[in-house]
């Protein structure tokens, strides 16, 4: 499998269960091991190249604060304090959590625990930002706030990737399409080209 990833691009990566959408994720993260190849187009002067937010939230949590579980990725990278306060402040604020950094991150609604586990990785400042099922565990109002979230990191040029199951709530914030089967891609191309036979199939 061959795949580039650019960056001020959102593309949706789409398939069945099993298809392999949250592994090809956990392989551009570094977490699993690939022969392929890869290669992603973008600036080199950010700490890390790719940042993966799990689908479940909650597994991504270890502060007892909102502040304390965003600091915690800029502590283990060795970052001086100024820069942690720096972009803990600018992340919390982005996502809107900076009035709640005091607050216990378990006590977070739903969407506010999404919004979190985003920007403790956005905090890391990565180029391209891979999103596992970001609103499968979401009400209406819920994924309504964190495609808004998804919009201002666009606007960050970030290079995005969303992997989901509600594919139509996102196509109008994305470019491109990427459709797995059994492991293998069998569409990347413009969202405007995506075949129809795939439009109301996930």
């Amino acid at each position: 499998m061959t795949l580039t990833l650019k960056t001020k691009e959102v593309a949706l990566l789409l398939g069945e269960n099993g298809s392999g959408k949250s592994t090809l994720l956990k392989v551009l993260a570094g977490l699993y091991p690939y022969k392929g190849t890869i290669s992603c187009t973008g600036n080199a002067d950010h700490s890390d190249v790719t940042g993966y937010v799990f689908q479940n939230p909650e597994t991504q949590i270890i502060g007892s604060t909102v502040w304390e579980d965003v600091i915690f990725g800029l502590e283990n990278i060795g970052l001086k304090k100024e820069e942690i306060k720096k972009r803990a402040e600018w992340v919390l604020k982005v996502v809107g959590l900076y009035e709640f950094k005091d607050k216990d991150p378990f006590l977070l609604s739903g969407g506010q625990k999404q919004k979190l586990a985003i920007a403790s990785i956005l905090a890391m400042r990565p180029e391209f930002l891979l999103l596992d099922e970001p609103t499968a565990m979401l009400d209406k109002y819920d994924r309504t706030a964190v495609k808004e979230l998804i919009k201002e990191i666009i606007r960050l040029q970030k290079g995005i990737i969303i992997a989901t199951h509600h594919a139509e709530f996102f196509f109008d914030i994305a470019q491109r399409v990427i459709v797995l089967s059994r492991g293998k891609i069998i569409y990347d191309g413009f969202i405007e080209n995506l075949p129809e036979k795939f439009i109301n199939r996930f």
